[in-house]
């Protein structure tokens, strides 16, 4: 009987009100920075009615402004505070000092420092007088799109719709904003108008692509530039914790997920892949953990079941399953977060090794598989 001591921390630390509340503080934030530069924007066009006149959109940008400094302080202190990750407050204040994810989480300390900016020369407005006051004010405009950065390359909900939606609304609506101002602006100087146009589609385009490549595609915790001794201590730290999900949650992992006739790389081979981890408490005090990793260039899952009784910091093996396609087996060695499983299917058999990575914040796997034929 083996010990899987891998991070099986998923749902866990999933369940501390710190993680909670970083994560929607952190939504929250870009919610209200985004409505700050809508708002902004409108003010500087002129644009009023009869209910809505131009005093009211000033002091709505003025109260969000200083909603949204006090919704990024809760979020920088309950990231601190979660401790899941070694962010100190002095990452949060001098930019592209932390340890982990360090231009990502560095960009959200350039935003912290220039909304600060922002607020403390408002606050002395009358003493260092107007024009250098709206230069600093300028900074706002920049402070956005380095906070929708930091978000989409740090936060743990990007992939999830919920998310994305969020992300999408708040750049549809900044960039609706931008081009109205550049439609507005009448005797701006055409030259100019088209270059901060195209600049602004570009920068549109930009984010997209990045997005794409990025934190939305698979492995992006490991391309992050997370150093690889904090991938340690993180998957050290959360080691020794055992999790349960709801039946609702387990269901959509569950694995009877009809399988292609796809088969594995020709032996021998190294590859890479990735997916997810569930993991299910049984009515029975048995824990079910279930890994669906994608193959590099394969659409066919490969699916590890594992079971058994929850033990020390992991859970003791009891039985397992091993699928790819029409090819099945069981894993025979588990020795930290290193698998070592057999297949067989087709007149061949086949030894996978499998070294994992695991992001317990989002649920993802990213692996480095090995296999070679034991005939």
């Amino acid at each position: 009987m083996t010990t899987f001591a891998t991070t099986l921390a998923t749902i866990g630390h999933g369940s501390s009100a710190y993680w909670y509340f970083t994560r929607s503080t952190g939504l929250v934030a870009l919610i209200l920075l985004s409505a700050t530069m809508v708002l902004g924007i409108v003010s500087s066009i002129g644009w009023t009615v009869e209910r809505w006149p131009r005093f009211l959109s000033q002091g709505i940008h003025r109260n969000l402004s200083l909603f949204g400094i006090v919704v990024v302080g809760v979020h920088i202190v309950t990231t601190v505070s979660d401790g899941y990750v070694p962010i100190t407050f002095a990452d949060a204040v001098v930019p592209f000092i932390s340890p982990y994810r360090p231009i990502w989480v560095g960009l959200g300390a350039l935003t912290f420092d220039l909304m600060l900016a922002v607020l403390i020369t408002s606050g002395l407005r009358r003493r260092i007088g107007v024009r250098a006051w709206r230069g600093v004010h300028w900074l706002a405009y920049l402070s956005w799109p380095t906070a929708v950065l930091h978000g989409l390359g740090s936060g743990s909900d990007t992939k999830l719709p919920a998310g994305l939606l969020i992300y999408v609304a708040c750049i549809g609506a900044v960039v609706i904003a931008i081009f109205w101002r550049l439609i507005a602006l009448a005797r701006a100087n055409p030259t100019w108008r088209s270059v901060a146009g195209a600049s602004t589609a570009a920068g549109l385009i930009g984010v997209g692509v990045f997005a794409a490549k990025g934190p939305l595609s698979p492995g992006w915790s490991t391309r992050s530039g997370t150093s690889p001794a904090v991938l340690a201590q993180i998957s050290a730290a959360t080691s020794g914790t055992t999790s349960s999900t709801s039946s609702g949650s387990s269901s959509s992992t569950s694995t009877s997920t009809t399988l292609s006739n796809q088969s594995l790389p020709v032996a021998p081979f190294n590859t890479t892949g990735s997916g997810t981890i569930s993991t299910r408490q049984l009515s029975t005090g048995q824990v079910e953990v279930v890994l669906r990793l994608a193959l590099e260039n394969t659409s066919t899952p490969l699916v590890i079941e594992l079971l058994g009784q929850p033990e020390g910091g992991g859970i003791t093996m009891r039985t397992s399953h091993v699928r790819f396609g029409t090819e099945s087996g069981t894993v025979t060695s588990l020795h930290g977060s290193s698998i070592q499983a057999t297949l067989s299917g087709n007149g061949e058999s086949l030894q996978l090794s499998l070294d994992l990575t695991i992001d317990s914040r989002s649920r993802t796997v990213s692996a480095t598989i090995s296999g070679r034929s034991t005939r």
